[in-house]
This record gives structure tokens, C-alpha cells and sequence, in this order.
């Protein structure tokens, strides 16, 4: 049995971590705001936050709520992570860039036109050399991501699992991130992530 030792949820209303609500988001702020919001709550020290799209930012913030409480291990913390549109803001931001006659595509933007740019964001940060995985599924699925992490975990591939559901856009935040271990006090199974996503 593997457990569930610490958790982060960003909605559009709130940042919760833990079971405790952080921020709360202002009714006449931005999406783009409210994340820059957490990221000074935070108080991470690393600049190229600000040349990050959404998706990377929002992944970004949720994994380090976790960290300031669980040490994440270099070589032992694997990264699966999943979401329904992949990259498509950045993709659609870049299209775009490119058809406006009066612009020209920018570097900056393409950078994150795969959406495992987030897990490489998150990677050096925490100079984590592990293994990791972005998935595209339909919808959340407690099921799948109870698979693959608990397979990653049981055949000793890691000793810690960061894993979740990361959309975000300049109209939606929806971000469960969460972090599996061998103990713990609450267990890893379908229904605890399904109520863990479902927490508002």
C-alpha cells in the first residue's frame, strides 16, 4: 500500500494545501495575477517564474506549496502528471504568432508548446534527475494516475511519486498535484484522490 503524504488543489476560487485554504482569489483578479499572487505566498526565489506560460506556473506553485513541507529527492521522485488540452494555450498563442503579419513567432512562447515543459520547469528547480511522464487523458482519472503511480512506486522505479491533473489557462485553473510515498497516514487509493480533486 502506498499513501498520500502531502497535497496541493488551485481552483478558480482558491489554494488550498493540506485541508488548509491559503489564498483566496479576488473577484477583479486575473488568472495571471492570482497565480503571481501565490508565487510571492510562496516565497520561491527563482526569477523565470515570470517567463512562464500558465500551465508551467500553476504546476510550478502547486508543486512547491508541497515541497515547503516534503523533501522532494533528486534521483527518488519520479514526476507523473496529466491534463485533458495539453499545451494548448501555448499552441494557440504561437499559431497565432505566426499568421499575424505584423509580428513574428516568439521564442519565448514556443518553449512551452509541449506540456512536459512543466515537469522540466519542476525538475530544475528542485534538481530532480528522476523519472517523469505527462499524460493527455479525457477527463480526470483518480483510476489511472492510482495506476501508474502506484506501479512506478511498486516496482521500485522511485521512492516518491509527484503526480496530478494540471489545466490552466487565462480562464480556468483546475491543479491537483499530490506526493505518494510507502508511509503514511492516508492511504493512496481511487476514492482518496477522487475526494482530494473533488475538495473546492
Amino acid at each position: 500500500m502506498n499513501y498520500i503524504k502531502s497535497w496541493c488543489r488551485i481552483t478558480n476560487e482558491k489554494l488550498i494545501s493540506d485541508d488548509q485554504t491559503i489564498l483566496l482569489r479576488n473577484s477583479d483578479e486575473s488568472v495571471g495575477d492570482f497565480l503571481k499572487r501565490m508565487y510571492r505566498e510562496s516565497e520561491a526565489n527563482y526569477p523565470k517564474f515570470f517567463k512562464m506560460d500558465l500551465l508551467c506556473k500553476a504546476a510550478f506553485l502547486a508543486t512547491e506549496f508541497i515541497s515547503k513541507k516534503e523533501k522532494l529527492s533528486e534521483s527518488d521522485t519520479a514526476l507523473i502528471f496529466s491534463n485533458q488540452t495539453s499545451s494548448w494555450a501555448s499552441d494557440e498563442k504561437h499559431a497565432q504568432s505566426i499568421y499575424d503579419k505584423e509580428s513574428t513567432a516568439s521564442p519565448a512562447v514556443f518553449v512551452y508548446t509541449l506540456p512536459n515543459i512543466a515537469l522540466g520547469e519542476i525538475s530544475i528547480h528542485h534538481q530532480l534527475f528522476s523519472e517523469n511522464l505527462f499524460l493527455i487523458f479525457d477527463k480526470f482519472s483518480a483510476e489511472k494516475l492510482a495506476s501508474y503511480t502506484d506501479s512506478t512506486l511498486d516496482e521500485k522505479h522511485a521512492e516518491k511519486v509527484l503526480a496530478g491533473w494540471i489545466e490552466a489557462d487565462e480562464n480556468n485553473l483546475d491543479i491537483l498535484i499530490y506526493l505518494i510515498e510507502k508511509e503514511g497516514d492516508t492511504k493512496h487509493t481511487i476514492e482518496n484522490i477522487t475526494n482530494l480533486y473533488q475538495t473546492k
